[in-house]
């Protein structure tokens, strides 16, 4: 059943269906059922930082960048202690032009979780971007050694199946150097959870680091 939007209707699962039309790439139909859940339900959207970021990804791919910051900066607050909203945050200002944004973001991220290979990456491509080439380099040495520890534990970072659900990227400025890249798939994955680490190569072989 389509949720409703009478106000005094029962639109309890609105989000779990924005969460399906996110799923489905109906960015429009996930970000209409987004507003209505939270018109419904203010005090606990208020408290929940992964629906504010799944709404902010909607907003993105409606091309609202401004927005989806709004909402990414309303999680982070409620979880500051937590990389993945910096990292998420740092990769959405890097997609919208504001490098030095982006590398604060990632490199507060990569202080709260040190073990992010892709962060550790993505921050060197931006440093080296700016100039920083030693620092790039450094960089980019951790987040090979990372990527050699996921092999050891037996992560196959090259010939590993491809995820259940590959979802289309949004569509970039054609001027901008950011190529290949995949929001949803970066706000999905496995950094948030310590066993899904195991999914890091997608995101590599995507071209979610844009190295090489």
């Amino acid at each position: 059943m389509k949720a409703s939007h009478n106000p005094n209707a029962d639109n309890s699962q609105a989000k779990a269906q924005a969460t399906l039309a996110m799923a489905a790439r109906d960015w429009t139909e996930a970000l209409r059922l987004w507003k209505l859940w939270w018109s419904s339900h203010p005090q606990e959207a208020t408290k929940d930082p992964d629906a504010m970021h799944d709404r902010a990804v909607s907003h993105f791919h409606c091309e609202e960048p401004g927005k989806a910051l709004e909402w990414l900066d309303l999680a982070a607050a409620l979880q500051p202690e937590y990389s993945y909203r910096y990292a998420s945050r740092g990769w959405m200002k890097q997609a919208t032009g504001d490098t030095p944004g982006a590398i604060a973001d990632y490199q507060r991220a990569v202080q709260l979780d040190p073990e992010d290979a892709v962060t550790w990456n993505n921050l060197g491509l931006l440093e080296e971007q700016m100039g920083y080439q030693a620092q790039a380099q450094e960089r980019y040495k951790i987040s090979d050694e990372l990527m050699g520890i996921l092999q050891e534990r037996g992560i196959d970072t090259e010939n590993a199946p491809p995820p259940t659900t590959p979802l289309d990227a949004p569509t970039l400025d054609p001027t901008s150097n950011h190529e290949n890249l995949s929001f949803w798939g970066e706000c999905s994955r496995a950094l948030r959870t310590s066993e899904g680490r195991a999914e890091l190569w997608t995101f590599i072989k995507n071209g979610f680091t844009l190295r090489g």
